[in-house]
């Protein structure tokens, strides 16, 4: 079962992604863990992998458009200036996440767990954030006019006061 894993991992991190969700549909039932792999710079664009564990894992300068991530574990895991656009992230594990400069545009965080996830620089344009846990995430530089961000929970975060003025 592990060498079934290992390769759905070689055929994501050979930029093989057909092929890989053609395996995923097969193996439905693998609980696939990529903790602590290296996908850094990878183009994986359109991905199942609705559901993965991926904690620390790299995903840095990875382009991951439209790529499913819902139910996913990714917490301690690195998307600095990754391209997120259009992704699912919905009810994600997020914590301590490091989304430095990543595009996140039209991407779906609904109901994430992003306690302490650091968005420094990060874009928001049409984001959605509703009911998501952003409890002490670093967004200081990060501007939320493009965040949808109905009932999100923003306490220890500079948002919450910008919220609180107006």
């Amino acid at each position: 079962m592990s060498g079934d894993k290992d390769h759905g991992f070689n055929l994501l991190a050979q930029g093989r992604v057909d092929e890989f969700n053609s395996w995923r549909m097969q193996n439905l039932t693998s609980k696939l863990d990529f903790s602590g792999k290296d996908l850094s710079g990878k183009d994986i664009a359109g991905a199942y992998l609705n559901g993965v564990i991926a904690d620390r894992a790299n995903f840095s300068r990875a382009n991951l458009t439209a790529t499913n991530l819902v139910q996913a574990s990714l917490n301690g895991a690195n998307f600095e200036g990754a391209k997120l656009t259009g992704a699912l992230l919905m009810y994600t594990e997020m914590k301590r996440a490091r989304l430095i400069d990543a595009d996140l545009t039209k991407t779906n965080l609904m109901w994430a767990n992003l306690q302490e996830a650091e968005f420094t620089g990060c874009r928001f344009s049409q984001t959605v954030l509703v009911e998501a846990n952003l409890q002490n995430a670093k967004v200081d530089s990060a501007s939320r006019s493009g965040a949808y961000l109905k009932d999100a929970k923003l306490v220890g975060t500079a948002w919450v006061e910008s919220i609180e003025r107006h």
